[in-house]
């Protein structure tokens, strides 16, 4: 649409004549009508239309000065600030072509030129270049608004992306392209539920099926590989589906937040919790089934005393003591589990310690199977109690040997300076230490038996948990009650067929010499 004001015309032509046809020409015309303004060189028309603000211009091709191409050339790199009719007499379909590339809304031969084809021309070049402005406005505020959306999407802690109704990403911000090691030029080839954890495929397919059949908000937790350290990690993913009028869904906006601490806090709560319910139970009970164990020893051992040698109930007097015995093991380890044993704390040389041990336990165990022991020579010294630190090695050792089996395999027994992972570092029961600076010992008990796979090693602690028969199973657990119980922590790692590692992590002592070469 044409503005109900008089529109402004520049007409650069060096030809008098021409100029007096086109101001004629349109002088016909039923508009509001135009003013007019000449100028007779390229030069003067580019001062012109700065300072006369023209709606079109009219422009020659062949100046005294320059060619109206070259008077294109001057405007600024996003074209002339107003329409511009061609006008030459001579020049053929190149021309217009050439004259078109450079930025002219039409182009008319002066041969063609008569009130209608001019007038037709010129109303048809303003609107023309009125909506081509229209558009590069519009065109412009949608780049700046995408860069504001983008911008926003960056700034975000969240990682963000976008994908389409097949789930292939369109976009991802840079902290979900950093996450999973992506390059932008890449990404959109990616779906946004690459690499899942293996186990959790299954349960986020679901998830999505459900939503892309009903085109509604979806939310699924699953653990994802992180790329600098390739870990799987939990993230919470949530994403909204966007439709078209018709309600179909055209592309996805969706956010990852990583919540790996929260679903460790939230394993830690519960395993506290369910320690301390066992511990608590465990403890009352052992305390109780000691009361009878007493009596039952007592009563025992005074009949073995009262009757001959040769007396028939012996046998009979001797099993009863020799369960009550196994009983009362069975207390100790329910109390040491849950943290109410009798414990001496002193400070100990854990190397010689554990050194001992090995050696006096090496003649105990099967022939088939060699224990090598690897100690640290200038291990610091810990405070723990001697008898239990012995005992939870002689525990992972006969762990080790039902492990092996009866294939040959060896058992290592280290100790060293721990360095403390991330796990260690995020367990509740020294990460204080830990972030007060604390030094710790390892001691390793390594196997090359049949391991474990992922479900027996989230229950190798628990009470009465055995992979062997009924009965059995408070060693390991009572294992994790004594280290508790001194200030550490305790973590397997194995895998099926390829053997079994346990760490325990123990306080170590630092001397003040020590803390002051330190402060050096």
């Amino acid at each position: 649409m044409l503005p109900d004001r008089q529109l402004r015309i520049l007409v650069v032509d060096d030809d008098y004549i021409d100029r007096e046809i086109y101001k004629q020409c349109l002088s016909e015309s039923p508009l509001p009508g135009f003013h007019i303004a000449e100028a007779v060189s390229g030069a003067a028309g580019i001062a012109l239309t700065q300072s006369f603000l023209p709606d079109c211009i009219l422009l020659d091709y062949n100046l005294p000065d320059q060619t109206g191409l070259d008077v294109l050339a001057h405007f600024s790199p996003h074209g002339p600030a107003a329409a511009v009719v061609m006008l030459t007499a001579c020049g053929g379909e190149e021309l217009a072509v050439r004259a078109m590339k450079a930025g002219v809304s039409d182009y008319l031969p002066k041969r063609q030129v008569n009130p209608g084809s001019l007038l037709h021309v010129v109303t048809n070049a303003i609107q023309k270049f009125e909506l081509q402005r229209a558009l590069d406005e519009h065109r412009l505020a949608l780049e700046q608004s995408e860069r504001r959306y983008e911008n926003l999407l960056e700034a975000m802690p969240q990682m963000v992306w976008t994908a389409d109704a097949k789930g292939v990403i369109q976009y991802a911000n840079r902290r979900w392209l950093e996450y999973l090691g992506v390059r932008q030029q890449d990404a959109t080839r990616l779906r946004w539920d690459e690499s899942v954890h293996p186990r959790d495929r299954e349960r986020t397919s679901e998830v999505w099926k459900a939503a892309t059949e009903t085109g509604t908000f979806f939310e699924v937790e699953h653990r994802v590989c992180r790329a600098s350290d390739h870990s799987y990690r939990w993230q919470l993913v949530r994403a909204v589906a966007v439709k078209d009028r018709g309600g179909d869904v055209i592309n996805w906006f969706g956010t990852s937040t990583e919540v790996e601490n929260q679903k460790r806090a939230e394993k830690a709560t519960l395993e506290r919790e369910k320690l301390e319910g066992l511990g608590l139970l465990a403890g009352g009970i052992a305390h109780d089934f000691n009361n009878l164990l007493v009596t039952i020893l007592g009563g025992a051992s005074f009949a073995m005393d009262s009757v001959p040698e040769t007396h028939a109930a012996r046998p009979i007097l001797q099993d009863v003591i020799s369960a009550s015995e196994r009983a009362a093991e069975l207390t100790r380890k329910m109390l040491a589990y849950s943290g109410r044993g009798m414990f001496f704390i002193e400070r100990i040389d854990l190397d010689q310690l554990l050194w001992q041990t090995c050696a006096r336990l090496r003649s105990t165990l099967p022939q088939n199977i060699q224990l090598q022991y690897q100690g640290c020579r200038y291990l610091p010294p810990v405070d723990t109690d001697a008898e239990q630190s012995a005992r939870i090695v002689s525990e992972l050792l006969m762990n080790a040997v039902e492990a092996i089996g009866d294939e040959p395999g060896t058992i290592w027994v280290r100790t060293s300076l721990a360095e403390i992972e991330p796990e260690f570092a995020r367990d509740g029961e020294i990460e204080a230490a830990v972030q007060n600076g604390a030094q710790f010992v390892a001691i390793d008990v390594e196997d090359n038996g049949c391991g474990m796979d992922e479900g027996t090693q989230a229950r190798i602690f628990d009470p009465f948990f055995s992979t062997k028969f009924t009965g059995r199973g408070m060693g390991l657990s009572a294992v994790k009650g004594l280290v508790r119980s001194t200030g550490g922590a305790i973590r397997v790692r194995s895998r099926q067929g390829g053997g079994t590692v346990f760490r325990v992590v123990l306080p170590a002592v630092v001397s003040e010499e020590a803390k002051v070469d330190g402060a050096h």
